[in-house]
């Protein structure tokens, strides 16, 4: 018999436990290179273990389905989120520019989501960050197989609404009435059915199933993919996504509650089956504001008059008919316009329940009776919209536009709501959101939220709004650019403030002149951020006249033309973009390399004084204390967006850039920014960069 003594026997085992193989360099057990157990003095011994190094130590390091070489500083992200997700918190997130918190985050998550069986939703504001997502789960999936779909409304990708003119009044219950109606006509094989849904009907969803697996479109992508083959893309969205594994979702579908009942019950999930990431949340809190938001303007009365016409001036209840409502309405604004709102004033507060007491005041009815004449206004709408969709006229009703406004505003509470009579678009009331706490409060209810921006801070600010739980984690992670790439200066002897301005009649001119001498010493890209259109507007003129380079100007309103523009400045060099903070510009999107070099901003951006703003300040001083009111609802969101403007600027390791801030109030907010006092901002910016002046 062989004899084997125990030094031979420890030598050939490895750590692991299991017997190796003396013709091979692998374990069989855990299938690592040979880490045998050695003896010393007799003992049994650890093995010494050569730690990985360089770009071996990267790889070891890199999360299971990070696509790309990752810095450490992405890997400590990805742990912060798959962490907090693991225990159920919400992690309120800063992360800086080249942080890479879009890849980061959706990694994070998914390792959870996979290993808990759950489903990431990723909330986006717009649709080109909805894109993104969809181009990094491409990254991913080539690394770890993963699926997604980037969603999209009933209104965007209904083919049927695509073909008439006019469906943006209709509320999103009538639509959703109006397809069933005409799916069921589909299903039943009787006239008037929907032949988009037919033809994905003919289809099946394997077929969108599989080009969504393979191809991981973008929401266009999608949507052409399907008008191709004649099928709904709203149809096919709904019958596909519980299938797959991240789902991009805009604002608007969880925020309306609604939406977000529709959308979980397609997902056939209940909010422990998810985990969810909000991608620039700084926006949230206000987009969950508007979302509450309405008004009931002048013009909607008369298009309800006008469509009575057509009614044949229904009776809504005992007493009163169509046109009685809506002229007692037009009165009732009238009256309140004239002798409520100040001379050197366009709004003012309305007194509580007021529109209901002018109501059952001139029109004699009880609570009841109000509630049942707008229920009434509504059904008569709902009617009117089907027929004119089976007349093939575009789907529309005044009348139910009217009466859903006039349930929202009784159903609209004091506590939460600010109610105004504006004198704006020939009068209107207004019921403005001021606690989005109700409207946000289904997060709570989530195990495992990612709310993260490049411009957050104050978290806490953030994080007490919403009212998260308050075991929520707060993290900060820089950009690891160089900061000696970036230079941020403010001018010390102007500032863009209303006041100043008014107090200063040279204030105007001297400001102007800064922006001249800048564009003027230079012929890079460059892009100078105003704080509002009616400074960009007023300021516009001399400009224009005095900067010898190509100008590109921001105007309000002009999407088409703003796209074209911008991508006539990316492509060229020595021109000048003339925008404002918190636009499309200033946020969103990228302007690598030498696509833009220096960043001008004119003024802060605090919001206009408003009835809403004194009681948004109002309650949060009450609510956080003294104080906080001007903090979180002026200097807050005007800090933000200046540091939005001010990352334009470095998108790579490798840009330089130059941000130049024309007001000297940026002294109180200079460490919130990085930022330095210059009294001579183009010496400053050509010495930095190392340029000459052109003149």
């Amino acid at each position: 018999m062989l004899s084997i003594n125990a030094s031979d026997m420890a030598g050939r085992f490895c750590e692991c436990g299991c017997l190796l193989d003396p013709q091979s360099n692998v374990c069989p057990g855990c299938g690592e290179g040979v880490r045998q157990v050695r003896r010393t003095s007799g003992k049994m011994a650890a093995p010494t273990r050569k730690e990985p190094v360089g770009e071996e130590k990267v790889e070891a390091e890199r999360p299971p389905f990070f696509p790309y070489k990752p810095r450490p500083s992405q890997v400590e992200i990805v742990h912060a989120v798959q962490d907090a997700m693991d225990r159920g918190k919400h992690l309120v997130m800063e992360s800086g520019t080249g942080t890479g918190k879009t890849i980061c985050s959706l990694v994070g998550a998914l390792q959870h989501a996979k290993a808990n069986k759950k489903k990431v939703l990723y909330l986006t504001r717009t649709i080109s960050q909805s894109d993104q997502v969809m181009k990094e789960l491409r990254s991913i999936s080539r690394r770890q197989r993963v699926s997604g779909l980037a969603m999209q409304g009933r209104r965007r990708s209904c083919l049927l609404l695509r073909t008439l003119e006019e469906f943006e009044d209709i509320p999103p219950h009538a639509l959703s009435r109006i397809c069933e109606e005409r799916k069921s006509r589909t299903l039943a094989k009787q006239r008037g059915g929907c032949p988009h849904f037919a033809d994905f009907l003919a289809i099946g969803e394997m077929s969108f199933l599989k080009y969504c697996a393979d191809e991981l479109p973008t929401a266009a992508e999608f949507d052409r993919f399907c008008e191709k083959q004649g099928a709904c893309p709203y149809e096919a969205r709904k019958a596909i996504v519980p299938l797959v594994d991240v789902v991009a979702v805009p604002y608007v579908q969880v925020l309306s509650k609604e939406i977000r009942s529709q959308l979980f019950d397609r997902l056939q999930l209940t909010m422990d089956d998810v985990v969810m990431i909000v991608d620039e949340a700084h926006n949230l809190i206000d987009a969950a504001r508007d979302q509450e938001s309405f008004d009931i303007s002048m013009r909607d009365i008369e298009a309800a008059e006008e469509e009575a016409k057509d009614l044949g001036n229904p009776r809504l209840v005992t007493g009163v008919d169509h046109r009685t409502l809506c002229a007692t309405l037009r009165r009732i604004i009238d009256d309140a316009v004239r002798e409520q709102v100040p001379r050197n004033a366009y709004e003012a507060r309305l007194g509580r329940r007021f529109l209901e007491g002018k109501l059952r005041s001139e029109l004699k009815l009880d609570d009841e009776e109000l509630h049942s004449m707008c229920a009434n206004m509504v059904g008569i709408g709902e009617k009117q919209v089907e027929l004119r969709l089976e007349q093939g006229k575009e789907p529309t009703s005044a009348t139910l536009r009217l009466g859903s406004l006039l349930e929202n505003w009784f159903r609209a509470e004091d506590s939460r709501f600010v109610k105004l009579v504006s004198s704006d678009d020939l009068g209107s009331l207004k019921a403005c959101c001021m606690d989005p706490q109700e409207t946000t409060s289904f997060l709570r209810e989530v195990k495992g939220v990612v709310h993260m921006s490049g411009t957050l801070q104050p978290l806490k600010q953030y994080a007490d709004i919403l009212d998260l739980p308050a075991d929520r984690e707060l993290r900060i992670f820089p950009s690891p650019f160089p900061p000696e790439n970036r230079l941020v200066l403010y001018a010390e002897d102007v500032s863009a403030g209303q006041r100043e301005m008014r107090e200063d009649p040279t204030m105007k001119a001297r400001i102007e002149d800064h922006i001249i001498r800048i564009c003027q010493a230079t012929d890079r890209n460059t892009m100078v951020f105003f704080r509002s259109y009616e400074m960009l507007r007023t300021m516009r003129p001399r400009i224009e006249e005095m900067i010898d380079r190509p100008l590109y100007w921001e105007e309000s309103g002009a999407s088409r033309r703003l796209a074209s523009s911008i991508q006539a400045f990316k492509r060229g060099r020595g021109g000048v973009f003339f925008t404002v903070m918190g636009g499309k510009v200033a946020e969103g999107l990228d302007f690598p390399g030498q696509e833009l070099d220096i960043a001008v901003i004119v003024g802060l951006p605090y919001p206009p004084p408003s009835l809403l703003l004194d009681e948004l300040k109002q309650r949060y001083d009450r609510k956080y204390g003294p104080g906080r009111g001007w903090d979180y609802a002026s200097a807050v969101p005007a800090v933000r967006k200046v540091q939005q403007a001010v990352g334009r600027l470095i998108r790579t390791e490798t840009d330089r850039g130059v941000a130049i801030i024309l007001d000297n109030r940026m002294a109180r907010y200079r460490e919130h920014v990085g930022a330095v006092p210059t009294k001579d901002p183009v010496a400053e910016l050509t010495g930095f960069l190392g340029w000459s002046k052109r003149f």
